[in-house]
């Protein structure tokens, strides 16, 4: 198959993951936030940026050095398996021995058991993470976007059952273990039919491997600090509740592009690793990422913003009304975000772990203060702002140091790229709000149903109006991919 056809073919079938597993996520949330409350989603929040953070360590950065090298042979491949089975072992030990600080930093007692519990990720996780690799170097796509589904819906009907039984965070930390246990296991299934990891282990293969992973590693671990500082913060210094509040208007505004994003972008990194030399095919490869990513971003999130009044409570409850504030802050966070993550298929496609690990590092140094400042003034609502802010300056300096110095000038192309979806969504925006407006008294469902419809619409008329090249491609993208999943 060509490489154009394995890159539509595997956008396709993450397409289609990401659909079904943002659906049952979605309707696990809104599930969960009337069967819990808010300090149990916060209390869940710390554990997962606690565990989240360790978990960037589990791999020692070697799963993409994999792909960028592109061929390893099978001594190599066995001594990085066991690699992975010893770090993971090391990890779990080293949580287990911090359990006692991370108790003291989020004074949170209640927690301790629960972080035992959760620590068993890292002995179960390294039992596929090789075949999940292999599987994406490989571009098979449809096997791990069947495999995601089914490993989101493990994770649904166990936390959902185990909050009705009234469990309470429990719930969800059984559920995260049991979706954890079930993808090492599908993985396995699928990986030892093509290779199985033979009982090898030699430093000399991992030579070469290590300096990429170490770089990797590093930037992984100070990328998921970054990205989570606010919660670390909010933890510490506001309690359970406030996070639980922030935490759900953030993974509302932050999971469209972490769940979109990676359908993208993770067959654009094999793919541009394919053509790492090739500067201006590279070039065009990104702007073309960046192009589909914010014409499926921007209008979810803007709506998003929007309709916070009513979507919030409609949705997950009465209870969750202090997030709408936080929705509609933090809606630029999420615009800005989901336009930088391509940046990183560049960065590893070419090699440059170091250049990203530099560049993380920078963002954490540099946010740590502000947001500090934000929460000192403003609480929760203080800590959006300060991260909102921070975007902004942040989205100058991506272009400067890192979009132009691996594919060469192009602010005009790359501001290009992103511009229609940004006017588009905008538009379809104040179309939103001005439909609040006139109905005011309006019955709050009722009101979110027309809101949505009338958003859906708008942005659809204006995409084939003003951009139907981009639409029919992102049409034919959906129907050809559920025609290949029918078929299969």
């Amino acid at each position: 198959m060509a490489l154009r056809q394995q890159a539509i073919s595997g956008v396709k079938w993450s397409g289609i993951s990401m659909g079904v597993v943002t659906a049952i996520q979605f309707l696990t949330t809104a599930v969960l936030a009337r069967l819990l409350s808010p300090s149990d989603f916060g209390l869940m929040a710390m554990m997962i940026v606690f565990i989240g953070f360790v978990q960037t360590f589990s791999d020692m950065g070697v799963s993409n050095a994999i792909i960028y090298r592109q061929h390893a042979t099978t001594d190599q491949l066995s001594s990085l398996y066991w690699l992975n089975m010893i770090a993971g072992t090391v990890i779990f030990f080293l949580v287990c021995v911090c359990v006692p600080f991370t108790l003291t930093f989020f004074h949170e007692p209640s927690l301790r058991n629960l972080l035992y519990l959760i620590a068993f990720t890292f002995l179960i996780t390294p039992l596929g993470q090789q075949f999940q690799v292999l599987l994406q170097k490989d571009l098979r796509f449809n096997r791990l976007a069947k495999i995601e589904i089914e490993t989101s819906s493990v994770y649904s009907l166990t936390a959902i059952i185990l909050a009705f039984l009234d469990f309470g965070v429990s719930a969800m930390v059984w559920g995260f273990l049991a979706s954890v246990a079930a993808k090492a296991l599908l993985l396995c299934k699928v990986g030892w039919q093509d290779w199985k990891p033979r009982f090898h282990f030699s430093g000399h293969d991992l030579k070469g491997y290590m300096s990429f992973g170490l770089y990797q590693m590093g930037e992984r671990g100070i990328t998921y600090l970054n990205s989570n500082l606010d919660c670390l913060l909010i933890g510490s210094m506001l309690g359970a509740d406030s996070l639980g509040y922030y935490t759900l208007a953030y993974n509302l505004i932050i999971k469209p592009s972490t769940l979109i994003n990676p359908v993208i972008t993770k067959v654009a990194f094999p793919i541009f690793a394919k053509i790492q030399h090739e500067t201006r095919r590279l070039k065009s490869g990104y702007l073309r990422v960046l192009q589909l990513l914010t014409t499926i971003n921007f209008p979810i999130i803007s709506g998003l913003a929007i309709a916070a009044p009513t979507f919030v409570p409609v949705v997950f409850g009465e209870q969750w009304r202090p997030s709408i504030v936080l929705v509609q802050v933090l809606s630029i966070v999420g615009l800005l975000r989901s336009t930088g993550n391509p940046v990183g298929s560049l960065v590893l496609a070419k090699g440059r772990a170091d250049l990203g690990f530099k560049w993380n590092l920078g963002l954490t140094v540099t946010q740590v203060p502000v947001l500090y400042i934000g929460a000192k003034m403003g609480g929760a609502v203080g800590v959006a702002a300060a991260s909102s802010l921070m975007q902004v300056v942040y989205c100058l300096f991506t272009y400067i140091i890192l979009i132009r110095t691996l594919i060469g000038p192009c602010l005009r192309d790359y501001i290009g790229s992103m511009w229609p979806s940004l006017w588009m969504s905008g538009v379809m925006a104040l179309v939103v709000l001005s439909i609040h407006g006139l109905f005011p008294t309006m019955p709050e469902p009722i009101l979110l149903s027309i809101q949505l419809l009338a958003g859906v619409l708008v942005f659809l008329a204006l995409m084939i109006s003003w951009q139907r090249r981009r639409f029919n491609e992102i049409k034919n993208l959906f129907s050809n991919g559920v025609v290949s999943a029918a078929k299969e």
